[in-house]
Order: structure tokens, then C-alpha cells, then sequence
């Protein structure tokens, strides 16, 4: 699709390139709107503890980036979000994800978590699912490795690629 570039091939850096958004139109683009399409990723602010929070859109959408952790900001704008409202939402992303891990075991690596799907378990190897009827925190070291064994003698079956 159409892009805005900054430089060109010949120049010691390499040039900066900026898709359009959504709606706009490569004849209707001024000075002001390839600057501000040019202006990401930039630096929002800091968190709590003195990292740098940068705004910027990927391949998947916008987002905030802190110490290699990406967050997806779906309601707010990279050009425009506020140091305290890219808190907000990492404060959110931290609470979701700490309400991920149901139980944690520390022999053999093994976590009870919770899904997409639903509760499952894993050993960062195999993912094993639990079955229906049982609590998730019910089950034990020995119950989950028994769980994982199975899942790792029995694979999924993979529909085969299409040519």
C-alpha cells in the first residue's frame, strides 16, 4: 500500500518509512501529516520504575512497548496516548497476566494456567488439557505429570497442508 518514506537509498542512515491510516488518501497527505505519521515510535513516557514506554503500530496493531514486553492498545492512539492513560493500560496487561497462573509447581517446571480455551497444563513443552469435572486447583504435581504424559503419547493430529 502507500507509504510515506524520509531520505532516501543514497543517504548514510536508511530512510524511514510510515504507512497511511486507514482512510487517508497518498493525494491528500500534507507536510503536517507525514511528520505526524513519521513521529512513531516515539517515547510516551516512564513507568514507576524509570523505564521508557514507547507507542508505536505493527504488524498486529498499535501498541506499547516496555523493556521488550508488548502491549496492544485496541481503543487508544499511538499519536496521542498520554503517559498516564499507557500506565493505566500496562497496569491492566499486568493484572490480566498474573491472573493467568492458577498454580504453579516448581518440580519439572509445571503450571496450571488458564487459557484462551480454558485451565490447562504445561511444561513449556506439551500443553495438556484438563478434564471436564475436575478444578483446576484440585489437581496435584503427580495428577499433572500423569495428564502431561498422556498428552505427549497421544499428539494431535494435524490436517495436512494444503498445495
Amino acid at each position: 500500500g502507500p507509504f510515506i518514506q524520509l531520505g532516501t537509498k543514497d543517504d548514510e542512515d536508511k530512510p524511514k518509512f510510515a504507512s497511511l491510516k486507514p482512510g487517508q488518501r497518498i493525494d491528500s497527505i500534507t507536510l503536517a501529516d507525514a511528520l505526524t505519521l513519521l513521529s512513531l515510535p516515539r517515547v510516551v513516557g516512564k513507568d514507576e520504575e524509570g523505564r521508557e514506554i514507547t507507542a508505536s503500530i505493527g504488524r498486529f496493531g498499535p501498541y506499547l512497548k516496555i523493556d521488550g514486553k508488548f502491549t496492544s492498545i485496541k481503543d487508544d492512539d499511538p499519536y496521542t496516548i498520554t503517559e498516564e492513560r499507557a500506565r493505566e493500560v500496562l497496569l491492566e496487561a499486568k493484572d490480566r497476566d498474573s491472573k493467568k497462573i492458577i498454580k504453579k509447581f516448581d518440580e519439572g517446571n509445571i503450571s496450571i494456567l488458564n487459557g484462551r480455551y480454558g485451565p490447562y497444563i504445561t511444561n513449556t513443552e506439551v500443553n495438556a488439557r484438563i478434564p471436564k469435572g475436575t478444578k483446576p486447583t484440585s489437581l496435584n504435581l503427580v495428577d499433572c505429570q500423569e495428564l502431561l504424559a498422556k498428552a505427549a503419547a497421544n499428539p494431535r493430529r494435524r490436517r495436512p497442508k494444503k498445495t
